[in-house]
Formats: C-alpha cells, sequence, structure tokens
C-alpha cells in the first residue's frame, strides 16, 4: 500500500484515492515535518513547505507533487536527485496570471501600450502572447533564455507598464533576488509583481511607480506590518497572492501532478470535480448589460477588478492593525482561499456585443457559446 501526505489546503477530494489502495493524510503545512512523512512514498506540498534532502531522509519518498510554478522551496540537491521524481505545476496558471496582469493594467487606462516583462517561462510566455495579439507592444528580458545586452534590458525597464514574472534565486548566474528595486529602479508607470515577494523590493518602488503586488518577503509566514506598511504609499496596492488563483488552474495542476504520480505508482486517481462554465450575464451588473456603452475595459473590470480586492486587503489590514490583533498566516491563507474566482476560461460569452469587442474577450480566454454549453 502507498502512504501518501497532502497538504490539506490543495484542493483535491478523498473520493480521488477511494479503492486505489492508497493509505493518506491531510495534513497542515507547518505540520509536515521528517517526523510526519518517516512512513510516506509520497507527497503533495505547496511552496509553503520547503524540501531538502533532509526533511525526506529518513522517509522512502520517491515522488514529491508540488503544487506550484516555482521551485525555490525545493533545494537544489533534491532537484537534481534522481532517486525522487518531483513534479511541479509549471504552466498551470498562466492563464489566470495573465488575467491578473490584464485587470491591473486596463484598471488603470494601460491600453494598447509597451509591456516590459521579466521572466519568459511558462506564464511570461503567456502574457507575451495574449497581450500582443491585443494590440500591446511586448518586449521580453530573461537572460537565461536569450543573449541580452543592457540596452535592451534598459528597455524593458522603460515600458510603460512592467510585469515580473521570473523564478525567484539568491544565487546562480543571474540571481533574481531585489532584481527590482533602488539600483535598478524601473521608469515604467506601473509595475505587477506576480512572481516572488524578493524578486521587488515593493516599498521601494512604490516611491517611483504605481505598483500591484500580489506576493510578499517570507510567505507564509507574511508580516502585515511589512503588507500595510507598503499599502499606505499612495501609489501602492496589494493582493493576497491570488494572480493565479482561479479553479481551472486548480484543476490544471491537479491533473499534472496526478498524471505523473500515477505514471509511477500505477495508479488511476483522478480529480472528481468537473469543470463548471458559468455565463458573463451573471459577472456583470444589469446596468452595464443594458447599456449602449459595453466595452472591453468595463467587462474586464466587472469579471475580475484587482483594485477591488487591493481595496478590501487594505481595509482588512487597517482593521487588524487598529485593533491590535495578529494577521498572520492562517488569516493569510483564509483571506486567499475567500478569493478563489473563475477564470476567464470558466465564462461563456452570452450577451451580444460587436465583431471586435467578441474577438477580444475571447483573445482574453473567454469563451463563446456556440463552442460551450452552459452550466
Amino acid at each position: 500500500m502507498i502512504k501518501l501526505i497532502i497538504d490539506k489546503n490543495i484542493p483535491i477530494s478523498e473520493e480521488s484515492f477511494e479503492g486505489q489502495n492508497i493509505d493518506f493524510d491531510f495534513l497542515p503545512f507547518d505540520k509536515i515535518n521528517s517526523s510526519t512523512i518517516k512512513n510516506a512514498d509520497a507527497l503533495f506540498i505547496r511552496t509553503t513547505t520547503k524540501v531538502n534532502k533532509e526533511l525526506i531522509s529518513k522517509s522512502n519518498i520517491s515522488f514529491i507533487g508540488s503544487f506550484a510554478s516555482g521551485e525555490n522551496h525545493i533545494s537544489n540537491d533534491l532537484l537534481d536527485d534522481s532517486e525522487c521524481f518531483i513534479q511541479t505545476a509549471k504552466g498551470s496558471n498562466s492563464q489566470a496570471v495573465f488575467e491578473y496582469v490584464l485587470s491591473c493594467m486596463l484598471e488603470n487606462d494601460f491600453e494598447a501600450c509597451s509591456v516590459g516583462i521579466v521572466g519568459h517561462g511558462h506564464v511570461g510566455k503567456k502574457i507575451d502572447s495574449s497581450l500582443s495579439k491585443l494590440g500591446y507592444e511586448v518586449e521580453i528580458y530573461d537572460p537565461y533564455l536569450y543573449d541580452h545586452s543592457e540596452d535592451e534590458l534598459n528597455k524593458v525597464l522603460s515600458c510603460e507598464v512592467l510585469s515580473i514574472n521570473c523564478s525567484y534565486s539568491k544565487e546562480g548566474k543571474y540571481p533574481s533576488h531585489n532584481l527590482i528595486s533602488k539600483e535598478q529602479r524601473p521608469k515604467s508607470k506601473l509595475v505587477i509583481n506576480s512572481s516572488r515577494g524578493e524578486v521587488v523590493d515593493y516599498s521601494e518602488i512604490a516611491k517611483s511607480s504605481e505598483i500591484f503586488n500580489d506576493v510578499w518577503v517570507n510567505e507564509p509566514k507574511i508580516s502585515s506590518n511589512d503588507i500595510y506598511s507598503f499599502m499606505n504609499h499612495t501609489n501602492a496596492f496589494g493582493t493576497p497572492h491570488i494572480a493565479g488563483y482561479t479553479f481551472s488552474s486548480k484543476e490544471r495542476q491537479i491533473d499534472l501532478i496526478l498524471e505523473k504520480f500515477n505514471d509511477l505508482f500505477s495508479k488511476s486517481v483522478e480529480r472528481k470535480e468537473d469543470k463548471k462554465f458559468i455565463k458573463l450575464s451573471s459577472c456583470l451588473s444589469d446596468k452595464l448589460i443594458k447599456s449602449k456603452n459595453l466595452d472591453f475595459k468595463s467587462m474586464i473590470s466587472e469579471v475580475f477588478s484587482t483594485r477591488k480586492i487591493a481595496t478590501e486587503f487594505k481595509a482588512l489590514l487597517s482593521e487588524y492593525n487598529e485593533t491590535g490583533k495578529t494577521f498572520g498566516p492562517e488569516e493569510f491563507e483564509k483571506l486567499r482561499k475567500s478569493k478563489m474566482r473563475q477564470g476567464f476560461d470558466e465564462i461563456n460569452i452570452d450577451i451580444p456585443m460587436d465583431k471586435d469587442l467578441l474577438q477580444r474577450m475571447e483573445l482574453s480566454g473567454f469563451k463563446n457559446q456556440k463552442k460551450e454549453k452552459f452550466s
């Protein structure tokens, strides 16, 4: 029988493991340690669990499924270990992060402008491709993939909008720790950070650019004072790590991890929940639907407003600050889970609109009702 330990915040049901001859336990991330996993053969984790050889040395773990796009929570020696197969969820949230970036830009009146993208992995490529199709002028910087001159980096940092989507590293040829900081300050009017908190000195950048920051230093052991201090800047907006947090991105994560898990252990574990589509009209106000000025920006803003989420986040932190209560990892995770949303790719267009607007909606990921069935 296979012994599997699962982070309890991974959205996979117990029903998925029924009849599979798998002994499984759901544990809080802070209870996953060398003692609690010593009898395990496999481990399902998030970025909240720091994984290295020391953690698994007393266990029989031969598979680690990481429900995250990044790898900075996994030690390099373990990534190179041929005896333990590690599967991450790279690319599973790329559509969702694109939606976050698009919302940030449109709600700040950045349309058909220049956009610099730092990091051209799965997420960066998706943002690049989708924005280019929507008419944005995109510049790329990723020294691991392309040979760049200093002039090319400066060109990216001078774009009207700068989107940070690189992985985090403190070492290597091109470390990304504090990549965007006082020493390397962008000239961009808007900076969007959905990579890692340690990549951008967000409080410093807020002094010169408007910034939407979705990731924080030392997650999940965040400092509410650090976040609240940042958001007191006039140009600063913060969200609780929800850029890639859609139902469809989580489904893709689960499917990707389970596929590799099944291959290794000869199992047939499946996600039980089916994708559910909702109607676009259910996401929009009656006022907007009935208006004669149906437009792309207004619809995106009503479907997914990053500015609204940032305002609510700041108000909540202010309440905790005034009452002296602690806003810690548990409160942060609870808030984050409450912001799980339907992605654009789970929303069917069911209202009439002109051809050009329909094309922009489809290019952004929305489904056409002629191709999909309504829920």
